[in-house]
C-alpha cells in the first residue's frame, strides 16, 4: 500500500519559510491512516490507556498490576494486549492472543498461576513462554519461538505505563526526559487520579488535527479569546514554545501570579530574574505522536489523541486528571478553565475536519515566528512515516 502514496506529495519542507503543511488527504484518507499505523504508531511509545478495574482496586488500574502476577487486558488502536506483573516485579506487554488457535487469553484483570487459554487450555507462565497444552506432547520441533508469546517492550514512568508495539525510534527516556527535566519538584508518583465523566469519547476530527491544534498558540486569541477566555488568564506576550526531540514545550506566565506554579516545583530556568512576583501558569508538554502532559498548579491533565483505525475523520480523544493541591484541582474549571478551553477546541477542529473533507483545502504555508511547533510537528510526522532518517532538522 505504501507504494501508492509517494513521499513527495507529502513533503513538509525543514526550512520553515519555505514549508507547506501535509496535504488534506493525509488527514482525511484511511490509506494515509493506514501507513501511519505502520509507521508512527509501530515506531514510537504508546501511553497505555487507564483501564475500567471496579472492584479489582480502590485505586487505579497501575495501582493494581503493581501487586506480583497480576495481569489485566487493553485495547490499543483497535489490537488486543494484557499487561503481567512478573514474580520479579518486572511488568510484560504481550498480544492478547494464544498462539494455538489465537483465542484471547485474558478477559478480565486476575492475579496469580499460569496464563490459561479459556478455548483448548495451552498454558504460559508470566514470562509468555509456552509451558503446556495437552496432545502437544511427541511433536517434533516444538515448541518454536512463535508458540511464545511476543514480548513489547514495555516502561513505567510515575504512574503511567508506555508500551512499543514494534522497534521504537529512540530509547523510552529520550522521549520524556526533558519533561521530567522541567518538573524537579513533582514526583509523578505521587499524583492522586480522578475518575471523571467522558474520560473517553470518540470526536471529530483526524488525531493530527488534533495535535496541530495543540501544538499552535496562534489561535488561542481566538479560540479561546476574552472576556472570560484563556486569552484573558495568560500574558500571552510572554508565550513561550521549545522544541526537542521527540517532545515539545509551551508555557506562559499566569496574568495573575496567584494562579501561577510554586517555583519550587519547577526548574529554576522558568522564573524570570527581571521580575520574580511572575508565576508560570501551566507547562503543555507535547510527546510525539499523540500525547499531551498538561501540568498546572492543580495537577495534571493527561490527554491522547488516538486515531481509530478505518476512520480517519475521528479520534478516541482520552482525557485524565490528576490532583497536586485537591482544592486547587476544584477550582479547575473555573479558574484555569479546563473544561472550557476542551469544549471549544473540540468545537473548533470539528469545524477544521469539516473543511479539510471539503475538497477545498490548500496545503497552508507557516507563520515563521507563530508557528514553529506545528511545522516541526508536520516535519516529524513525514520524516517518520517516509525517512529513514528521523530527526527533525
Amino acid at each position: 500500500m505504501r507504494e501508492n502514496l509517494s513521499a513527495k506529495d507529502f513533503l513538509v519542507e525543514p526550512d520553515i519559510r519555505r514549508a507547506e503543511s501535509l496535504p488534506a488527504s493525509a488527514f482525511t484518507d484511511g490509506e494515509f491512516l493506514e501507513l501511519e499505523l505502520r509507521t508512527i504508531f509501530a515506531k514510537t511509545w504508546l501511553l497505555v490507556p487507564e483501564q475500567d478495574i471496579s472492584g479489582k482496586d480502590p485505586t487505579s488500574f497501575t495501582g493494581f498490576l503493581k501487586s506480583s502476577g497480576s495481569r489485566s487486558p487493553f485495547t490499543l488502536l483497535g489490537k488486543p494486549f494484557f499487561l503481567q506483573r512478573g514474580q520479579r516485579a518486572q511488568l510484560y506487554c504481550f498480544p492478547n492472543v494464544c498462539t494455538h488457535a489465537w483465542h484471547p487469553l485474558v478477559n478480565s484483570p486476575t492475579t496469580g498461576g499460569a496464563i490459561v487459554c479459556p478455548q483448548h487450555g495451552r498454558q504460559f507462565d508470566v514470562e509468555g513462554r509456552f509451558l503446556s497444552q495437552t496432545g502437544f506432547g511427541s511433536l517434533e520441533n516444538f515448541p518454536r519461538e512463535s508458540d511464545h508469546l511476543r514480548t513489547l517492550q514495555v516502561a513505567e514512568w510515575g504512574p503511567f505505563i508506555f508500551t512499543a508495539l514494534d522497534h521504537p525510534l529512540a530509547p523510552f527516556h529520550e522521549f520524556v526526559q526533558s519533561v521530567q527535566q522541567s518538573i524537579p519538584g513533582i514526583n509523578l508518583s505521587n499524583l492522586r487520579r480522578h475518575r471523571l465523566d467522558a474520560e473517553v469519547r470518540i470526536v471529530e476530527g483526524n488525531w493530527k488535527q488534533h495535535v496541530w491544534n495543540y501544538m499552535d498558540n496562534y489561535h488561542i486569541r481566538f479560540v479561546h479569546k476574552g472576556p472570560g477566555g484563556l486569552a484573558d488568564a495568560i500574558d500571552q506576550s510572554t508565550y513561550k514554545t521549545e522544541l526537542y526531540k521527540y517532545s515539545s514545550l509551551q508555557w506562559v506566565y499566569a496574568h495573575n501570579p496567584e494562579y501561577g506554579f510554586d517555583p519550587r516545583l519547577l526548574a529554576p530556568r522558568f522564573q524570570d530574574p527581571k521580575n520574580l512576583d511572575r508565576r508560570v501558569f501551566a507547562l503543555w508538554w507535547f510527546v510525539f505522536p499523540n500525547l499531551t502532559l498538561n501540568f498546572y498548579p492543580w495537577g495534571l491533565s493527561v490527554n491522547i489523541y488516538s486515531p481509530i483505525p478505518g476512520q480517519p475523520d475521528n479520534t478516541q480523544f482520552h482525557w485524565y486528571q490528576y490532583a497536586i493541591n485537591e482544592e486547587m484541582f476544584h477550582q479547575r474549571n473555573k479558574t484555569w478553565l479546563s473544561e472550557q478551553v476542551d469544549d471549544e477546541d473540540i468545537e473548533a477542529i470539528s469545524l477544521v475536519s469539516k473543511g479539510a473533507r471539503s475538497g477545498y483545502a490548500p496545503r497552508g504555508r507557516f507563520a515563521p515566528e507563530e508557528e514553529a511547533g506545528p511545522h516541526w510537528f508536520h516535519r516529524l510526522a513525514y520524516e517518520t512515516i517516509f525517512e529513514d532518517q528521523t530527526t527533525p532538522r
